[in-house]
């Protein structure tokens, strides 16, 4: 998951391409906006049985709509012949964060969002 994060922040699309299950993988271009930061990660719990797995996290970022918040169980599957999981779906939940200029900004740098993120 970790991996797959860092992925959408550095815009690899290759790499999420290669991680998506094939048979519910988007088109490359469809990953493309370039209108997204992203900021933090937090990992909430996994599970594994046999070759399924799930993630539960949230990803703050932000974007034209200000600040937001994925949270997502993703299921995965290992491919024992390719020896790799693959990010299959996902339930998605996406909420608007209300942050003030002055409240301390979401990425955890301990600065005010109007010294940080939010700055321009």
């Amino acid at each position: 998951m970790r991996a797959r994060y860092s992925a959408f922040v550095c815009e690899a699309h290759a790499v999420l391409i290669a991680t998506w299950d094939p048979a519910t993988r988007p088109r490359a271009e469809a990953l493309a906006s370039g209108a997204t930061r992203w900021l933090k990660l937090t990992v909430h719990d996994s599970t594994q049985q046999d070759e399924n797995g799930t993630v539960t996290f949230s990803a703050d970022f932000i974007d034209a709509g200000g600040f937001q918040r994925l949270t997502e169980t993703s299921r995965f599957r290992f491919a024992a012949d390719a020896d790799q999981w693959f990010y299959v779906d996902g339930d998605a939940q996406w909420q608007r964060l209300d942050i003030g200029r002055n409240a301390a900004c979401p990425c955890g740098s301990g600065l005010k969002a109007k010294r940080c993120c939010a700055r321009g």
